[in-house]
């Protein structure tokens, strides 16, 4: 990453019924940031929670791609050696929630690989007893990984751990209404699914 000064800008306008505006920009100089192997476990804790503001930012103006970017690089600073498991309390539910965001930004990117990637991280940590009684909300946190992977499970006809997860859901909240909907949309989708094979093999032993 890179430190940028206000860059010079020279405006001029057009006139051809309409005006047509033309912004230049002029980098005036730079400096590069401190590289990250450099840094305290302070300066990766503050740099990473900046990161993560401006994830969260672009998530809700639904940059998912810029979103997931900045998720990334948060994550690479509280994994980084010397960083995990030397910070405060909190350090593993940090990381949780920030694979959470991915694992979200993800799934708007129908990047399938990438929300089961990162959901099955979440889910062994949260399954953690030792960590799980540290995290406030790990219950709630757990069921909307397991619906994140769930989903992403269901559409590459994973049917069978999507229903698993499905089912550990509906454990812990009976009442879960996208879980419901989700169930329902697997259940279409296996039929639809096994419709497909039968009618491939007819064909092959015609």
């Amino acid at each position: 990453p890179y430190h940028f000064r206000a860059p010079k800008a020279v405006v001029s306008t057009q006139s051809t019924g309409d005006q047509l505006l033309v912004l230049k920009l002029q980098l005036d100089n730079f400096t590069c940031a401190e590289d990250s192997w450099n840094m305290s476990v302070t300066q990766k804790h503050e740099l990473a929670a900046e990161m993560k503001v401006l994830g969260t930012n672009l998530l809700k103006g639904k940059e998912f791609m810029l979103a997931a970017e900045k998720y990334s690089l948060a994550l690479k600073l509280l994994i980084s050696d010397g960083c995990r498991g030397k910070a405060e309390d909190n350090h593993e539910e940090r990381i949780s929630l920030i694979r959470m965001n991915l694992a979200l930004c993800f799934m708007k990117l129908n990047a399938y690989d990438g929300v089961i990637y990162h959901t099955d991280s979440v889910v062994k940590c949260l399954e953690e007893p030792e960590i799980a009684v540290k995290i406030p909300k790990c219950q709630n946190h757990l069921i909307k990984t397991l619906y994140r992977r769930a989903w992403a499970l269901c559409h590459i006809n994973e049917f069978e751990r999507c229903k698993k997860d499905i089912g550990r859901i509906l454990e812990l909240d009976p009442e879960n209404v996208e879980t419901t909907k989700l169930l329902s949309m697997v259940e279409v989708r296996v039929k639809q699914n096994d419709r497909m094979m039968s009618n491939n093999l007819r064909s092959m032993f015609r």
